[in-house]
């Protein structure tokens, strides 16, 4: 009877809420690969992404990101590291192309692009890789009432970093796989969501290959990698700006 008595608290909703943000966060890091998910060298990204303003799309045949990752980060939305972002149509022109060299930002925009540069920037779109970062002994986390993202019943945190920005998680409770991230920025609240996790090959990582982003409620971008490579040598000239 004691032995029942003790299973059942142990699978009982009320135990499952005794679970800390960092208890989540270790188990979420676990399930994503551990240390080669928490600290991984680079990260390159290809596939399609289709870009909404207003009433209308702009599909992008080739969509890629290169991303060489900070030892250290204290501000979920500061750039750091490198990292560079390249968008372009059907007809082969250039949508958009966000560079950070590690000290220098530049942004080329398109007509269409420039008249929503605001959305495109850089450094409104810092936020996901401060996960990696929780156990930071200067930041704070807190729980949040559990809710469901796409169907999925999911955890949600709340990570204050170090210089007091807020980054709400959301967390597979079966999975343990980050299926969003939301964070205030200069214009408004950003949510981002994820689906279609696949393992990288050669090296324990996983990667949504799905991503939707919601600016103020309404979507902006949809964006599916099909090609992904991790720790793999990044090219210097990858990040160079030209003058």
């Amino acid at each position: 009877m004691r032995i029942f008595f003790v299973l059942f608290l142990l699978f009982s909703p009320a135990f499952a809420q005794e679970l800390s943000p960092l208890d989540i966060a270790r188990k979420t890091i676990a399930a994503a690969g551990g240390e080669s998910w928490r600290r991984p060298a680079t990260l390159q990204l290809s596939g399609t992404a289709t870009l909404y303003f207003g009433d209308r799309a702009y599909r992008m045949t080739e969509y890629k990101m290169w991303r060489v990752f900070p030892a250290e980060n204290d501000s979920a939305h500061t750039a750091n590291g490198k990292i560079r972002f390249d968008a372009r149509e059907a007809d082969g022109k250039t949508f958009l192309q966000l560079i950070f060299d590690g000290q220098n930002v530049s942004e080329i925009f398109s007509d269409v692009a420039r008249q929503n540069e605001q959305f495109l920037r850089l450094s409104n779109n810092f936020g996901f890789s401060i996960f990696r970062f929780i156990e930071n002994p200067d930041f704070k986390t807190a729980r949040l009432p559990d809710d469901k993202i796409d169907g999925h019943p999911c955890y949600f945190i709340r990570l204050t970093d170090a210089r007091k920005s807020d980054t709400i998680f959301a967390v597979d409770k079966k999975t343990y796989f980050i299926r969003y991230a939301a964070f205030q920025t200069p214009m408004g609240l950003q949510q981002r969501f994820y689906d279609d996790f696949k393992w990288a090959k050669g090296v324990k990582f996983i990667q949504p290959r799905s991503l939707r982003i919601y600016n103020n409620g309404s979507k902006t971008a949809e964006v599916f990698w099909s090609e992904y490579r991790v720790n793999e040598p990044i090219p210097d000239k990858i990040f160079e700006i030209s003058k």
